[in-house]
């Protein structure tokens, strides 16, 4: 799949379906493009709905943040972090005003 990547301003969170399974894109502050879930595994808000913080996603439900490379993690008001697991994320690949995303290869048993 590809989108334009204007379709995706700093601080913007957008919803996508790929492959059945929906997710969330956003920008951060230094422009690189991000993915998650669609749904917090917290409690199962809308990620579409959260809003972003520099460079990291934030539940508008809880408050539980995402890194873009997996980390779910709560903050707390005097800036401890505690880590809440992982999640999926999406292969994105931002060239010539493009963004190609696709889903991430199930690991190969050993």
């Amino acid at each position: 799949m590809r989108i334009p990547a204007q379709a995706i301003a700093r601080g913007q969170v957008r919803a996508l379906e790929i492959g059945g399974e929906d997710f969330v894109l956003w920008r951060g502050a230094d422009g690189r493009v991000r993915s998650a879930p669609r749904w917090c595994p917290h409690l199962d808000h809308d990620l579409a709905d959260g809003y972003v913080v520099e460079c990291e996603l934030v539940c508008a439900g809880h408050g539980w943040g995402f890194d873009g490379d997996g980390h779910a993690f709560k903050r707390n008001e005097w800036g401890r972090v505690d880590p809440k697991g992982t999640v999926p994320g999406l292969v994105l690949a931002e060239h010539d005003d493009d963004i190609d995303i696709q889903l991430p290869h199930p690991p190969v048993p050993a």
